[in-house]
C-alpha cells in the first residue's frame, strides 16, 4: 500500500509542475503531456482528458500486444495523472512563473527528473508514449532510449512550430536536466523496475 501511495504522490507532484509552469509556459517537453499541450492549443480540448484519452489508448494497446507485468504497471498512473491534473487546473497562474522564465524551465526539469525517476524505482511506468516506445522496441527491435528520444525530438519540433523556437529550447533544457536526474537516479541507487539489483 505504502509503494502505490508514493506513487500518488509522485503523480500528483508531476500533475502541480505540469499546470504551474509546464503549461502557462507552453512547455513541450514531449511525452503524453506534450501531446496533450499541443491538442489543447489546436482543439481547445481539457489537457486532463486529453491525457486521459492519450493514456486509456494506449493502455488498452498494452493489454493486447505488450505484457500483463507492463499493463497493470501502467493503470493506475494513467487514471491518476490525468485526474491530478485536472484537479490541481484550478490553482491560478502565479505571474512570477513568466517573469522568471529560465528559473522555472530549471525548476520543472528537476520535477520531471525527481518525480520520473521516483516512479522507475517503485516499479511503475507513467504509460503513454513509453508505451509507444515500448512497442517499437518489440516488433522493430529500435531500443527504448532511441525511439524515445526520436518521438520526444518530433513533439518538441512540432512544439517549437507552435510555441516559438525559444519555449523549444527551453523544453530542450528541461529535458536534459530531468534525463540526467533520472539516470543518476537510477543508477545511484541501481533499481530496475522496481527491484534493487
Amino acid at each position: 500500500m505504502k509503494r502505490y501511495l508514493l506513487l500518488l504522490l509522485a503523480l500528483f507532484f508531476a500533475a502541480l509542475n505540469f499546470n504551474i509552469v509546464l503549461k502557462p509556459l507552453q512547455l513541450v517537453t514531449g511525452g503524453t503531456q506534450g501531446i496533450a499541450l499541443l491538442l489543447n492549443h489546436i482543439s481547445k480540448l481539457s489537457p486532463a482528458l486529453l491525457i486521459f484519452l492519450i493514456n486509456i489508448i494506449t493502455l488498452i494497446i498494452s493489454y493486447f500486444t505488450l505484457s500483463k507485468t507492463v499493463t497493470y504497471g501502467t493503470i493506475i498512473a494513467s487514471f491518476a495523472y490525468p485526474l491530478f491534473v485536472k484537479i490541481t487546473s484550478i490553482i491560478p497562474l502565479f505571474s512570477v512563473v513568466t517573469k522568471y522564465f529560465l528559473l522555472f524551465s530549471i525548476v520543472a526539469g528537476i520535477v520531471c527528473g525527481f518525480t520520473g525517476g521516483y516512479i522507475y524505482q517503485l516499479g511503475f511506468s507513467s504509460g503513454g508514449i513509453n508505451t509507444i516506445n515500448l512497442l517499437v522496441n518489440k516488433y522493430f527491435k529500435i531500443k527504448v532510449a532511441v525511439s524515445n528520444f526520436l518521438i520526444n525530438t518530433i513533439i518538441i519540433l512540432l512544439g517549437s512550430f507552435f510555441f516559438g523556437i525559444r519555449n523549444g529550447l527551453y523544453s530542450v533544457i528541461i529535458i536534459l536536466i530531468s534525463s540526467f536526474i533520472i539516470n543518476y537516479l537510477l543508477k545511484k541507487n541501481r533499481f530496475v523496475m522496481g527491484k534493487r539489483v
